[in-house]
């Protein structure tokens, strides 16, 4: 079975594991745009994305960090980079039907293919400029869309 974001239960918990505050600050404007029920917890480095994830240390409370429906994932945050975090989350039978979203600032086709290869679902680059920028906001929206659907597992 399948189902979109869009059709899911009344929340959706968005994951963004992002290290810089301004392009948190913009994931987050554009996913509250396309779902105002979105609750969207955030971690900047790959060590606290790995406990959250794993409910570990501070993220025990299930009620306060719900599992996450979605996941954005920036290639380069510190500790555990985007890439080691994302074989960590297709390898757990628990954790690998939950998209991830892939952030950015390259372009290099050899970074898109290791996003790919480490079980990314989709490589988004961060956007440089106002017509990037509405792009990018587009391409974010389309995971709210009724055509793009996830394994029903997921969620």
């Amino acid at each position: 079975m399948t189902n979109s974001v869009k059709s899911l239960k009344g929340r959706v918990s968005v994951l963004v594991v992002e290290d810089d505050a301004d392009d948190y600050n913009l994931l987050e404007d554009t996913v509250k745009g396309c779902c105002d029920k979105a609750v969207i917890q955030w971690v900047q480095d790959g060590d606290r994305a790995i406990d959250y994830l794993f409910r570990k240390g501070e993220y025990q409370d299930e009620t306060r960090y719900p599992a996450p429906d979605l996941i954005f994932l920036d290639i380069r945050v510190p500790r555990k980079n985007g890439l080691e975090i994302a074989k960590i989350i297709k390898g757990d039978p628990g954790l690998k039907r939950v998209p991830i979203i892939m952030l950015t600032t390259s372009s290099s086709p050899a970074d898109v293919l290791s996003a790919y290869e480490n079980g990314a679902n989709s490589y988004l680059k961060k956007p440089e400029g106002a017509e990037e920028m509405e792009q990018f906001k587009k391409a974010i929206s389309f995971f709210w869309s009724p055509v793009l659907l996830f394994p029903l597992a997921t969620f």
